[in-house]
Order: C-alpha cells, then sequence, then structure tokens
C-alpha cells in the first residue's frame, strides 16, 4: 500500500504542477488582455473587439483550473462542525462516502458533457469552437476524480498509520 501510495503521490504532485502553471498562465493572459484593452480604449477611444470573448473563455479555463487544484489540496469547502464530534473511524468513514459520492457526480455528468460538446456552436467574434472552451469540464471532472482518489487514498494511509500507532502504543 505504501508503494501505491508513493506512486500515486508522485502523480498527483505532477499534476499540481501542471494546474498552477495552467492557472498561471490563464490568469497572466487575461490580466494583460485586460489592461492592454484598457489602456486602449482610454487613450485611443478604441479596444480590441475580442478581448471581453477571450477573457471570458480564460476565466472559465481559471476558475476550474482553481476548482481542481483546490480538490488536490483537498482545501474545498466543507462543514467540518458535525463531524468532529464523530470518533476518528466515523470520520473516516464520512470522508470516504462524501469522497465516493463526489467520484460518482463527476462521472455522471460525462455523458451529458459529450453530448453536450457535439452541440456546442463557434464563438461570435473569435470564431473559436465553443467545445475548445467548455472542454475544460470534462478534463476538470476527470482530474478531481484522480485527486479524489488520490485523497481517499492518503486519508487511508493516514488512519492506518494512526491505528498502527496507537496499536503499538498500548502494547508498550
Amino acid at each position: 500500500m505504501e508503494q501505491i501510495y508513493r506512486g500515486f503521490s508522485v502523480v498527483n504532485a505532477a499534476l499540481q504542477k501542471v494546474e498552477k502553471v495552467l492557472g498561471c498562465i490563464a490568469l497572466a493572459v487575461l490580466f494583460v488582455v485586460m489592461v492592454v484593452n484598457a489602456a486602449l480604449r482610454y487613450l485611443f477611444q478604441s479596444g480590441l473587439n475580442w478581448s471581453d470573448e477571450l477573457n471570458g473563455f480564460l476565466f472559465v479555463w481559471f476558475g476550474f483550473l482553481a476548482a481542481v487544484y483546490a480538490m488536490s489540496t483537498d482545501s474545498h469547502l466543507r462543514i467540518t462542525a458535525l463531524t468532529n464530534l464523530f470518533p476518528k473511524v466515523v470520520q473516516y468513514l464520512l470522508r470516504l462516502v462524501m469522497n465516493v459520492i463526489m467520484i460518482v457526480m463527476f462521472l455522471l455528468y460525462m455523458k451529458p458533457l459529450q453530448n453536450l460538446m457535439r452541440t456546442l456552436p463557434i464563438s461570435n467574434v473569435m470564431r473559436w469552437p465553443m467545445k475548445n472552451v467548455y472542454l475544460i469540464l470534462p478534463i476538470a471532472f476527470g482530474v478531481m476524480c484522480v485527486h479524489i482518489l488520490f485523497n481517499m487514498l492518503q486519508d487511508t494511509v493516514t488512519f492506518l498509520r494512526q491505528r498502527r500507532d496507537k496499536g503499538e502504543g498500548e502494547s508498550k
């Protein structure tokens, strides 16, 4: 189990780096295009007609990349006030069940997303296929499933280590 955990940990860390880089690129391009367009409008009373559309596309990508990264670091929103009242075993099982529910929900979205991708039009100004913009949805859901699986494995390893250490502490 430890070997699987280490291998999965390497994959998870590599995905996190890619997510950070793509997110930073999307945010940087969004910022530069927005500032250049504002400067052009202020200085020359004429901006880039495609900048708003591109910024909308980049905002979608940035938002989903941020959600994927939050899932990878297990820092998404959750309410722990109630679950912290339970024993560690119950907390572990509740997290496991919630993670399985999230994976099932993400996987259930895949078929409708596939159907949606076939029907998306071309953007008005830039003439880009909208499926390229919304391709982030199935990518994000798939990568989130990988991160959730890693989080489940990490929870299991941590839980088993704590149980083992507790058992060793009692036997001394």
